[in-house]
Protein backbone atom coordinates (compact mmCIF):
# COMPACT_ATOMS: atom_id res chain seq x y z
CA UNK A 1 0.00 0.00 0.00
CA UNK A 2 0.91 3.29 -1.01
CA UNK A 3 1.47 6.53 1.49
CA UNK A 4 -1.45 7.82 -0.22
CA UNK A 5 -3.49 4.31 -0.12
CA UNK A 6 -2.90 5.02 3.60
CA UNK A 7 -4.03 8.16 4.10
CA UNK A 8 -7.04 7.48 2.32
CA UNK A 9 -7.70 4.51 3.99
CA UNK A 10 -7.45 6.48 7.19
CA UNK A 11 -9.93 9.23 6.31
CA UNK A 12 -12.55 6.66 5.38
CA UNK A 13 -12.13 4.87 8.67
CA UNK A 14 -11.93 8.34 10.90
CA UNK A 15 -15.23 9.16 8.73
CA UNK A 16 -17.16 6.05 9.52
CA UNK A 17 -16.14 6.19 13.53
CA UNK A 18 -17.44 9.59 13.65
CA UNK A 19 -20.66 8.51 12.05
CA UNK A 20 -21.25 5.97 14.11
CA UNK A 21 -20.34 7.29 17.12
CA UNK A 22 -22.75 10.60 16.26
CA UNK A 23 -25.08 8.00 15.54
CA UNK A 24 -24.87 6.63 19.18
CA UNK A 25 -23.86 9.21 21.26
CA UNK A 26 -25.63 12.07 19.39
CA UNK A 27 -29.60 13.34 19.72
CA UNK A 28 -31.31 12.93 16.37
CA UNK A 29 -33.82 16.03 17.58
CA UNK A 30 -31.19 18.31 18.65
CA UNK A 31 -30.99 21.70 17.20
CA UNK A 32 -34.75 21.05 15.86
CA UNK A 33 -37.70 23.27 16.83
CA UNK A 34 -40.52 22.33 19.03
CA UNK A 35 -43.81 22.57 17.45
CA UNK A 36 -46.50 24.78 19.12
CA UNK A 37 -49.00 21.63 19.56
CA UNK A 38 -46.22 19.91 21.07
CA UNK A 39 -45.18 22.66 23.46
CA UNK A 40 -48.81 22.55 24.70
CA UNK A 41 -49.18 18.96 25.32
CA UNK A 42 -46.17 19.08 27.22
CA UNK A 43 -47.44 21.86 29.22
CA UNK A 44 -50.42 20.15 29.78
CA UNK A 45 -49.05 16.66 30.90
CA UNK A 46 -46.43 18.98 33.53
CA UNK A 47 -49.86 20.52 34.78
CA UNK A 48 -51.41 16.71 35.60
CA UNK A 49 -48.12 15.49 36.64
CA UNK A 50 -48.16 18.47 39.30
CA UNK A 51 -52.19 18.24 40.27
CA UNK A 52 -51.51 14.21 40.88
CA UNK A 53 -53.20 12.90 37.67
CA UNK A 54 -50.38 10.95 36.48
CA UNK A 55 -49.45 7.63 38.77
CA UNK A 56 -45.64 6.24 38.70
CA UNK A 57 -44.95 3.65 36.54
CA UNK A 58 -43.99 1.67 39.09
CA UNK A 59 -47.84 1.96 41.00
CA UNK A 60 -49.06 0.94 37.68
CA UNK A 61 -47.49 -2.47 37.50
CA UNK A 62 -48.06 -3.16 41.56
CA UNK A 63 -51.58 -2.63 40.46
CA UNK A 64 -51.01 -5.26 37.14
CA UNK A 65 -49.88 -8.16 39.74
Amino acid sequence: MTNLQIKQMEKIAEKKVYEVLSRVSGDPDFGLELRPEFIKELKKSIASEKAGRVKKFEDVVKNLK
